[in-house]
């Protein structure tokens, strides 16, 4: 299970999105606009980690919905 973050610059007003999971801990959290560290959090979200990227989303009848695209 992962975190789905949505932080909001109080610099530059950039809304940005980031997975708990991914981020690098120990580290400042910058504004990826601004370079800001001034930022607040809008939202959280729990995901599931069926909806990680790369995973395949099935329907509730057992067919593919999407395969997500993985970042190269």
């Amino acid at each position: 299970m992962d975190i789905e973050m949505e932080f909001e610059c109080r610099e530059c007003g950039w809304v940005f999105t980031r997975s708990f999971l991914q981020m690098e801990h120990g580290r400042v959290l910058k504004c990826p606009f601004c370079i800001g560290t001034v930022l607040g959090v809008r939202r959280e979200v729990a995901v599931e980690e069926s909806t990680e990227p790369g995973m395949v989303e099935h329907s509730p009848e057992g067919r593919y919905l999407a395969e997500n695209k993985i970042k190269l």
